[in-house]
């Protein structure tokens, strides 16, 4: 008798079994889970940048999602999830997911940090936002280890000193005179123009002429939202002098609930900025309006993508908006004027979406 095999069970990857050995906090946002895979842990040894692939079974459905290795290669495995969005992995991850647990896993891959690069002394110039932070934190840790030579600088943007992944140890790591932490805070706590608001190519520009040596021989690696890293590569690609880098991007607020239910539909959105018009042709309605215009490289007024600055207030014209999540309406009605949105927390919706800004 013939066996149906449905597409999803064909291009399924083995998964091993892998105890939660300890779920810990990081911050209010996100937790770091420590794996064990008992008979199976040399499957499971891994190179820096590395990520693991889970099963998850949420209400009932598969649902398959890579997580960043963050632990010292040759540890138990680690990795570190943020709460981005109601429902989902990352809620499962955060609130579901306790020490004791035993979760189907997939072995290490994936090649973001070449083993060729530990040959010869490098500085290392990583850029991280948000829980970007999670394939470099290994590569962080690695390259301090594996050559006394090494230099590493990292640039690590949140929205604010609360939402630091890895604060604790990334101060720790500090110590050496070979790591270099940069904060970039969107909510200006710093009191620096280049350490506060949003990071754009010509801050990473005055932060490179700052912090390049050009003594060592010179690798980047970028991770974090898809706007940002764009942000960050064209910083780079101005430079005088060339800079390799390796860049590795997401859906800053990586809608899992969304993505489980229903395809991106896209919006028609026409802005004025000053009495200047400018128009996103298909804005995805699973990307806040901030993100779909970073993505169509559109500067909209921002200084941050938490809801702190309000550069980017917009009033709506036409048409009609969703919040990024109900929690964020509730606060943003008690300060945003009837008809005005936040462009970094609402997503467009609809077939056309008209606004204005100062």
């Amino acid at each position: 008798m013939s066996k149906s095999i449905n597409h999803l069970e064909q291009s399924a990857p083995k998964m091993w079994s892998c105890t939660v050995r300890s779920a810990e906090r990081l911050t209010p946002e996100s937790v770091l889970l420590t794996l064990d895979p008992g008979e199976h842990r040399e499957r499971f040894n891994a190179t820096p940048g590395q990520k693991l692939t889970f099963c998850l079974d949420i209400s009932g459905q598969s649902c398959y999602r890579n997580y960043n290795l963050v632990n010292p290669v040759g540890e138990l495995p680690q990795i570190a999830v943020k709460h981005v969005s109601d429902g989902g992995a990352a809620e499962y991850m955060n609130t579901t997911v306790r020490t004791g647990d035993v979760l189907q896993v997939a072995p290490p891959e994936g090649d973001f940090y070449p083993p060729a690069l530990d040959k010869t002394a490098h500085h290392f110039l990583l850029f991280a936002a948000g829980s970007g932070i999670t394939p470099l934190i290994s590569i962080v840790q690695h390259a301090l280890k594996a050559r006394p030579d090494n230099k590493v600088t990292l640039f690590y943007a949140n929205s604010s000193s609360r939402q630091i992944m890895f604060r604790e140890k990334l101060d720790v790591l500090a110590q050496s005179s070979r790591l270099d932490v940069y904060h970039i805070l969107g909510d200006g706590a710093t009191g620096e123009d280049l350490s506060s608001g949003r990071l754009n190519p010509s801050k990473v520009g005055r932060l490179l002429a700052q912090y390049r040596s050009h003594q060592l021989p010179e690798q980047a690696f970028i991770s974090g939202p898809t706007g940002f890293t764009n942000a960050v590569q064209n910083g780079i690609e101005v430079e005088a002098h060339p800079l390799d880098f390796a860049s590795y991007s997401f859906e800053r607020a990586n809608r899992d609930s969304e993505q489980l239910s229903t395809p991106s539909q896209s919006t028609e959105v026409h802005l004025t900025v000053g009495g200047v018009a400018r128009s996103i042709p298909k804005a995805s309605q699973n990307l806040t309006l901030l993100e779909s215009a970073d993505l169509a490289g559109l500067d909209m007024p921002a200084d941050c993508r938490s809801g702190i600055c309000h550069r980017c207030k917009a009033r709506i014209v036409s048409g009609r908006t969703t919040p990024l999540s109900t929690q964020n309406l509730g606060t943003q009605s008690k300060r945003i004027p009837p008809g005005y949105i936040l462009c970094c927390q609402q997503k467009p919706d609809g077939p056309k979406l008209e606004l204005e800004m100062d």
